[in-house]
């Protein structure tokens, strides 16, 4: 199962910005509708869930009638997140993330800003190397085949012998990456965009604490 993860920073007054927002979201008044499962870990780390509910029609099917009929149902959606110091990780969709990020700085009255981090491809490739990652599939976008002709192409380069020549010659064509990194045992695959769209391969209570660190090396710290 893959899921996508979305990594912003957080803007705000105070060192303990994880204990600041566990207060502020807790003393939110009950909704049965949009809610926050909570867990401060640190004055500067935090886990949640942010649960929105909906009521939903589906369709039945009755035997005995044999007709379908219309009933109302009850749909909860579950977005996974974490605070580590001034950074905020949301793992799921681009409408879920967009719908945390809102209800946060709601909260907040909007005094609080999150910006949305920018993970560079061109950035990545070189800390790639350097944590002996093996490259997959590349795709390729306006390149030029020859004098005339330009067009995007996808290639397999896992069993090519000098990957990161190729990475660094044509970096500003590459629109996405795909690449395994080795972790205790166990490969870590991950897709990256020129946009920005990370999507990796596993939820994330499938990684351990080693993992993620790897993972947030790669793609959020300076190199």
């Amino acid at each position: 199962m893959s899921s996508s993860i979305f990594a912003y920073e957080i803007n705000f007054p105070s060192t303990n910005i994880a204990s600041v927002i566990y207060q502020t979201l807790s003393d939110l008044p009950d909704d049965e509708t949009n809610y926050f499962n909570l867990q401060l870990i640190s004055p500067t780390a935090l886990f949640g869930e942010y649960i929105t509910v909906q009521i939903v029609e589906e369709s039945f099917y009755d035997t005995i009638t044999r007709t379908f009929e219309k009933r109302q149902t009850t749909k909860a959606n579950v977005i996974n997140f974490n605070i580590n110091d001034c950074y905020l990780e949301i793992w799921g969709n681009k409408t879920h993330a967009n719908r945390l990020v809102f209800a946060i700085a709601k909260a907040f009255h909007n005094n609080i800003s999150i910006n949305s981090i920018e993970v560079s491809i061109t950035d990545i490739i070189t800390k790639l190397h350097e944590y002996k990652a093996k490259v997959s599939k590349v795709c390729f976008e306006d390149f030029l085949f020859t004098e005339d002709i330009v067009g995007n192409f996808t290639v397999d380069l896992s069993s090519y012998g000098d990957v990161f020549s190729v990475l660094e010659k044509y970096k500003e064509k590459i629109s996405k990456l795909t690449f395994t990194l080795p972790c205790n045992g166990v490969s870590l695959k991950i897709t990256i965009t020129s946009k920005g769209t990370i999507t990796v391969y596993k939820m994330r209570d499938s990684y351990d604490d080693e993992a993620l660190e790897l993972l947030h090396s790669i793609l959020f710290k300076r190199g």
